[in-house]
């Protein structure tokens, strides 16, 4: 089926690529942020640290990972080191196709072109949707860019990208018919936003028909009709609820930019009346702080016990929530309801219309 797959994508891409971007930024959003950069001085300046990273990569050499390895793995173990190094790539990528695609200069496409192969000759999917969750970036550049790259490129970023959602649909079956939790706790959350990345960057139909289908049962499955969620539940913490929340945010933009989800993905309800935004409302308190939670204090995981026991700050049962790490599911957030950044602001203590790179995005993003 795999193989099935793989041969039809290849068939579909040497007929059309697919021009629409869906997961970055098109034409018409590339022009309204060019003009929030001239009008705004917070995006100027955004934009100008944006720069900067492309400009010093420009001299940097990609440094892919052959297996990307983060998940279950103690800080300061040198096989997580070593990936952290490597993944300094994403923003490097990202840096680089903004900087493209503002400019025009096509040395930011060269070097984009050069980290994009260097990935996709190199890197090998295993399925793990904990260590694949850091590709966004270098997704978001591909779907950035991918209309200005040679054909050879183009073909070896899109069946990577391809190899990428393939290996997590594998996982989730084995997981699903293995009865493992990861079929339906945040690793499935951050698997379903991997598959969507990659279906609409590759434009990819089989793909794009499973992201629908999972993100409703995650929805029923791992949300709740109070608004908590699984994992908040199984590791006492509110961090792996917003790890549940945050990459189901990213599926839904997508699902709403194509349309085909039929309503909004965000505030979808499941038949037993879970919904996303439910639950990233139910987030909501933390933030303000108005409520406060003692951190990891049950958690069943005993990774979590490891970490702990590692030193790894923040990890230490009994630790309060710290609004802060809430940050970016309330951007996320905002580009389904614009009242999110008045809470943002009372959080940082600004006014600022545009306090993160994200909140632009949801502006040039929404219709």
């Amino acid at each position: 089926m795999m193989k099935k797959l793989v041969l039809c994508s290849v068939f579909c891409f040497l007929c059309i690529i697919s021009k629409a971007q869906i997961v970055s930024l098109s034409t018409a959003e590339l022009t309204k942020l060019k003009s929030l950069i001239r009008s705004e001085a917070d995006v100027k300046k955004q934009w100008e640290d944006l720069l900067k990273t492309a400009n010093e990569s420009l001299e940097a050499t990609p440094n892919p990972s052959d297996t990307i390895l983060t998940e279950g793995i103690l800080q300061g173990d040198p096989r997580k080191t070593r990936t952290w190094k490597s993944i300094e790539d994403m923003q490097k990528v990202y840096s680089l196709a903004f900087a493209y695609k503002i400019t025009g200069e096509k040395k930011y496409l060269a070097k984009t072109s050069e980290f994009l192969l260097a990935w996709a000759q190199r890197n090998q999917p295993q399925g793990n949707p904990i260590n694949d969750t850091n590709l966004d970036r270098i997704i978001f550049a591909y779907d950035l860019v991918k209309n200005d790259l040679s054909d050879d490129i183009n073909l070896a970023t899109n069946l990577w990208l391809m190899k990428v959602g393939l290996q997590e649909i594998k996982s989730f079956n084995k997981a699903a018919n293995g009865k493992s939790l990861t079929y339906m706790n945040n690793w499935n959350s951050h698997r379903i936003k991997e598959v969507a990345e990659v279906a609409w960057a590759i434009n990819n139909d089989s793909l794009k028909t499973w992201v629908i289908d999972i993100y409703k049962k995650q929805i029923a499955k791992n949300l709740n009709q109070d608004g908590s969620s699984f994992d908040f539940h199984e590791r006492d913490a509110l961090h792996y609820h917003i790890y549940d929340v945050d990459p189901l945010m990213v599926a839904a933009t997508i699902l709403n930019r194509d349309g085909k989800f039929g309503e909004s993905a965000y505030s979808y309800k499941s038949p037993e009346g879970n919904s996303l935004k439910n639950s990233v409302d139910w987030l909501v308190p933390f933030f303000t702080g108005e409520k406060t939670h003692a951190e990891w204090v049950n958690s069943k995981s005993s990774f979590d016990k490891k970490r702990a026991a590692n030193g790894e700050k923040g990890y230490i049962a009994g630790t309060l929530f710290k609004p802060q790490e809430a940050r970016t599911s309330i951007a996320l957030a905002n580009y389904f309801d614009k009242g999110m950044l008045a809470i943002y602001q009372a959080n940082i203590n600004s006014k600022s219309k545009y306090p993160t790179w994200q909140f632009v995005l949801n502006e040039v993003k929404r219709k």
